[in-house]
C-alpha cells in the first residue's frame, strides 16, 4: 500500500501470525497468550494508523468486535498443538 512502511513503524498481519503459529515462534503457555493477542491487537493498531478512516476502518473495527471469540479459538489451537507436541515427545 502506498506509504504504508512511512505511516506503519511496527508492521503485523494475519499471514505473519499464522506463520508464527504454525512454526511455534509463540512458544507455549501463557507467555504465547500474551504474544499472540499483542499481535492481534498490533494488526488493528496498524490499520486505524494508516486508514484514518473510511470504509477499511469501519470493517476492521467489525472484525474487532468479534476479536474475543476469535483470540479464543486461537488460544485453544495454541494449547492444543501445544499439547501435541509434548505427547509426541514423552511418546519417544
Amino acid at each position: 500500500a502506498p506509504g504504508y512502511s512511512e505511516i506503519v513503524k511496527n508492521p503485523m498481519d494475519f499471514g505473519t501470525m499464522k506463520k508464527k503459529l504454525d512454526d511455534g515462534s509463540y512458544g507455549s503457555g501463557s507467555k504465547a497468550m500474551g504474544a499472540m493477542y499483542r499481535d492481534f491487537l498490533l494488526v488493528f493498531e496498524n490499520c486505524a494508523l494508516y486508514n484514518e478512516d473510511g470504509d477499511v476502518l469501519e470493517e476492521a473495527a467489525r472484525l474487532f468486535g468479534i476479536l474475543p471469540l476469535t483470540f479464543a479459538t486461537s488460544c485453544v489451537a495454541v494449547i492444543s498443538k501445544s499439547n501435541r507436541k509434548s505427547r509426541n515427545r514423552k511418546g519417544r
